[in-house]
């Protein structure tokens, strides 16, 4: 039923939409182009690229439709200084620069710290001590100097740009997610691996930072990344970096009352496949930090080859996506400073041939630009949606603006009352509907609440609003040369008054090494991440000679958490064998005939090698040992062996329902990550590709199915299904590449061709039968014995100890 409800509220969603579109583009040559900084005034700026050779009618529809101003390229290292060894040119920049500044824009200066367009930088071979003085030369001479003369003076920058690796599988330990060493094998960053002659290699981002402070003091600071929109790990590992930064230098400069990261820059290079409801999660973790967002290098195109301009339909379709964005723009208003879009117009874009910008080559607008002025009235939603200012739950008023709130239940409270007379809205009661809705009242539990226009229902904002007792959640944790090992822990629903005790024990045969954190928990109703370190990395041997337990003690000296012991003697984080696809998760897929791994690297054309015969261009295959149905080989996992399993649904899916695209999350040559498709043919085997965007209409050539796992041997195949033509392909590997096989059959006839298995990464614990209280205060006399041995028992929680287990922690019994 629950489905058949939401098929028809889709249905009705759509019909509305198709009736706003087409009621709208008739209405809209009626209408008069109003200034886009207009629109927006007194939510967030609009802002465009800069360049020297702007002037005349186009510096005049700059100026008519923006007020913040970037560089496309003039600020970026290979063009302002492209060697250590030469000196900068300032001298177009200055010029540029300050004709904008007099004309009364906000300049942004793009990008100080970057392993792109900084061919020359740093000098190869330095150490950490030469990496990190060459960084502050770099820093002091580009940003000093415009800050050194007010006219010409950024008020803010893109300090580094594009540190993080696209698909973290450890995703709040960001060091090891940043770009490093040979991750990705596709543009590594370069200052990473400078700092690591010697010191540590992720230091370069807050010294970049730091230096950006020292000389441009005015400036706003602002970090700026690309990817984050499919899957929200990229997204978590970036918060968890600005995070962390933010409060070591508020530990080490309490006189500065700023953050060092204030902002965080999403670049929005966008297609029409956008889902827009991945990009609003990011907008909460982002808005989670504290720091200010800004949206720095928008565009959305068209997928598919175009002609010179879109078709009425292509308008249209990209139109939905930018209005979707600005609602969503809208919607989170109050922590955006800025929506930029990287270019002016379809001529001026660099992804110019999918036109997506939304003024036309001769800045005309196009449906998306009446989409982004009125995106509610594009998509036949009326107004805009109306908003809580907060909600009320036992003598508090908690603040709606992330549209999810979390608040503390006391922990003799077991049931929450909860209905419409807990919101709080500045509307007449008349003009709104609320709703409350609970499945249930026991806690934990959530409210979900949707305020509407009365007379346009349609037009809504929903709320979560989650309850819970105090309670915490163990995340990953890593030994850590600068901070030793760590454990870390998110404590939720604080009730803002228990102080806690973060410990972690080393246990093993030469005794017992403890670390202890007092935790300050967050305020009332809050959350955060807490973490107890040793200050020195451990070794490797003694690490595997130990067992590692993690407590969080609340005041009464119980464990908020219950206790996770870490047993290294094996790997803890690993690919093993999948007998699923998750929706959403990232696999690697290994050929059962060769034991090679489909990778995300061109090969054209693919040689051909046992049943695979010649195909124009498929993928390589690199080697992985499997043992005991875990990847053990190679020891540095390239992303471009980790595929995304995106749920997609195919235009000619015939009898299958559902499917995935496989994307390869990995910056090469194109920012934007491409799905695998086939060939439009239908010879016995196809070539696969990913080097442009395939259009909507031709999906069923990009989305994959597979067969059911086998129980015994958890192999599958992979294939593609084209029902009109009566097609179907599948993922086929050999000793060199993969490509595509097939024909006019059914799956069952190429099922053998392709056989694969599926590796996910997984993390492992050891649980073992300790209690979770302290032993010297718990155990007792034995209550009983058998042969061999004898038993103690824990007086407070029952579980018994053996003669052996006791010896072992070291107790006197």
């Amino acid at each position: 039923m629950a489905k058949i409800f939401r098929r028809s509220l889709a249905l009705l969603l759509t019909l509305a939409l198709l009736a706003g579109m087409f009621s709208f583009v008739s209405a809209a040559e009626e209408r008069e182009v109003v200034p886009l900084k207009e629109v927006y005034a007194g939510r967030f700026m609009i802002g465009t690229v800069m360049n020297p050779r702007d002037s005349g009618a186009k510096l005049e529809f700059i100026r008519t439709h923006f007020n913040a101003l970037t560089p496309e390229n003039n600020t970026k290292p290979d063009n302002i200084w492209n060697s250590p060894g030469g000196n900068p040119n300032f001298s177009q920049t200055d010029t540029m620069v300050s004709a904008r500044k007099a004309d009364g824009f906000y300049t942004i200066g793009h990008a100080l710290a970057w392993h792109n367009q900084s061919s020359n930088w740093p000098s190869p071979g330095l150490t950490y001590e030469e990496a990190r003085a060459q960084l502050e030369r770099y820093i002091s001479t580009i940003a000093g100097h415009f800050y050194a003369d007010e006219s010409i003076r950024f008020d803010a920058w893109d300090v580094v740009n594009e540190a993080m690796r696209d698909n973290p599988e450890n995703p709040t330990d960001w060091r090891n997610a940043l770009r490093h060493g040979d991750l990705p094998i596709e543009r590594p960053a370069k200052w990473y691996a400078a700092y690591a002659n010697g010191g540590n290699g992720w230091d370069y981002v807050y010294d970049a930072f730091l230096f950006a402070r020292k000389y441009a003091p005015n400036a706003l600071l602002n970090y700026n990344d690309f990817n984050d929109e499919e899957i929200p790990s990229k997204a978590i590992a970036i918060a968890s970096m600005v995070t962390e930064l933010n409060q070591r230098y508020a530990e080490e400069h309490p006189e500065d009352p700023r953050k060092l990261i204030e902002s965080i820059g999403i670049q929005g290079h966008y297609s029409t496949r956008l889902n827009t409801d991945n990009l609003e999660q990011v907008l909460k973790i982002y808005a989670a930090t504290g720091c200010r967002i800004c949206v720095t290098e928008l565009d959305v195109q068209y997928n598919g080859t175009v002609g010179r301009t879109l078709t009425e339909e292509q308008q249209r379709e990209q139109a939905v996506v930018y209005a979707k964005l600005f609602m969503l723009y809208k919607k989170y208003d109050q922590f955006i400073d800025r929506v930029t879009f990287w270019g002016t117009d379809d001529s001026s874009n660099w992804r110019s041939s999918q036109r997506p910008m939304i003024f036309d080559v001769s800045r005309n607008p196009k449906e998306a630009y009446w989409a982004v002025v009125d995106p509610e009235g594009y998509l036949g939603l009326g107004k805009e949606a109306p908003r809580l200012s907060a909600v009320a739950y036992d003598g508090q008023e908690l603040d709606c603006s992330l549209y999810d709130v979390d608040i503390n239940v006391p922990e003799d409270v077991s049931e929450v009352e909860f209905s419409a007379e807990n919101v709080i809205h500045g509307y007449d009661p008349s003009q709104v509907q609320v709703s409350v809705t609970m499945e249930d009242k026991k806690v934990p539990c959530s409210a979900k609440v949707r305020i509407a226009w009365a007379d346009t229902p349609e037009s809504y904002n929903e709320y979560t609003v989650n309850f819970g007792h105090m309670t915490a959640e163990w995340l990953y944790d890593m030994n850590y040369p600068d901070t030793g090992y760590r454990s870390s822990v998110r404590i939720r629903f604080s009730d803002g008054e228990s102080k806690l005790q973060l410990r972690q024990s080393f246990q093993g045969e030469g005794g017992m090494l403890n670390t202890l954190a007092e935790i300050d928990p967050p305020e009332k109703n809050g959350s955060g991440v807490y973490d107890v370190s040793t200050f020195e990395q451990l070794d490797d041997d003694y690490l595997h000679s130990v067992t590692l337990k993690k407590s969080l003690l609340d005041p009464e000296g119980e464990n908020l958490i219950p206790a996770r012991i870490n047993d290294f003697s094996g790997p803890e984080r690993f690919y093993r064998v999948a007998d699923s696809i998750e929706p959403g998760k990232t696999y690697i897929i290994v050929s059962s005939a060769t034991g090679k791994a489909f990778t995300h690297k061109a090969l054209q054309p693919v040689p051909a090698a046992g049943n695979l015969s010649d195909a124009k261009a498929g993928y390589e295959a690199t080697p992985v040992t499997v043992k005991d149905d875990v990847i053990v080989g190679p020891e540095l996992i390239q992303d471009n062996i980790r595929f995304l399993f995106l749920p997609r649904e195919s235009p000619d899916a015939g009898e299958y329902a559902g499917g995935f695209n496989l994307l390869s999350l990995v910056h090469g040559g194109l920012i934007q990550p491409f799905i695998i498709w086939r060939e439009d043919v239908s010879t016995p085997t196809a070539g696969l590709y990913s080097n442009a965007t395939i259009a909507d209409a031709d999906l069923d050539r990009a989305v994959w199915y597979n067969t059911g796992f086998d129980p015994e041997t958890h192999e599958t195949t992979l294939f593609l299904h084209s029902a009109a033509k009566g097609l179907t392909y599948v993922l086929t590997g050999n000793e060199n590449g993969f490509a595509a096989q097939g024909g006019s059959g059914s799956i069952d006839e190429y099922m053998s061709l392709g056989r694969v298995k599926l590796y996910e990464y997984v993390e492992t614990y050891t649980e073992d039968t300790e209690c979770e209280h302290e032993y010297e205060a718990v155990i007792t006399a034995p209550t009983c014995t058998e042969p061999g041995y004898t038993t103690h028992t824990c007086i407070k929680c029952g579980i018994q100890y053996t003669d052996e287990r006791v010896d072992a922690l070291g107790h006197d019994w």
